[in-house]
């Protein structure tokens, strides 16, 4: 039982500190008054960082997912059951929250607020399904050819990279993009634009999965 709750737990707290690295750093370009470009690449770094020792310390426990549509791919591929994987995304979804809230708390806001940037777009759109399916293909591809000790760092370069590449600035996570809705830092999101970004992130997964199947299928040899 103890096992079962520790995987549980460090989905919880994996995706608790992305989360507030996420909504940290936009509160630090806020206080520092920092030029757009300069305010993007800190929130790039510092969550490719965090990503980085997240999976890295967390994944011998639970697998580090941190991400709905993770933990999706895998229950898809019956690789985890479907009752984890629903305490999965509970988890994921509830340190998410928390991860928004410790950040406004760190820097002196009220503990919920309310995101303002209104991102939703026929390109973010687009972004977000880039976002995620690149995100997705990564871990199926390095768990399938047995090498998840490369996962930590390609997902945060990856993540990094997509600030940068991205028309969304790869949110790339429904848990994530929740959590940024209860902060009015410049890394928040607007309550109405969550839907639309999570059909994205689901549809980026599901590409990312039938991508996967097409690389990794066997071929037939001609007798």
């Amino acid at each position: 039982m103890n096992s079962i709750l520790s995987k549980y737990f460090s989905e919880y707290l994996g995706t608790l500190l992305i989360v507030a690295t996420v909504v940290g750093a936009g509160h630090m370009t806020g206080q520092l008054n920092s030029d757009p470009t300069v305010g993007l690449v800190m929130i790039a770094l510092a969550v490719g960082f965090v990503l980085f020792g997240a999976i890295s310390m967390l994944r011998p426990i639970s697998g580090a997912h941190f991400n709905p549509v993770v933990t999706m791919v895998f229950a898809l591929q019956k690789q985890i059951d479907v009752k984890t994987s629903f305490v999965f995304v509970i988890a994921q979804f509830l340190g998410a929250f928390s991860g928004a809230v410790i950040a406004n708390t760190m820097y002196g806001f009220a503990p919920v607020l309310e995101g303002q940037a209104e991102r939703l777009t026929a390109g973010a759109f687009l972004g977000e399904v880039i976002a995620t399916s690149g995100l997705v293909l990564i871990i199926l591809l390095l768990v399938h050819f047995n090498n998840g000790a490369l996962i930590a760092g390609a997902v945060g370069m990856w993540v990094a990279a997509g600030h940068f590449f991205t028309s969304s600035t790869s949110f790339a996570n429904p848990a994530v993009t929740f959590g940024r809705a209860f902060t009015d830092a410049v890394s928040g999101i607007h309550i109405g634009s969550v839907p639309g970004f999570m059909a994205a992130q689901i549809l980026g997964a599901l590409l990312a999965l039938s991508l996967y199947f097409i690389l990794t299928r066997k071929q037939v040899q001609n007798v």
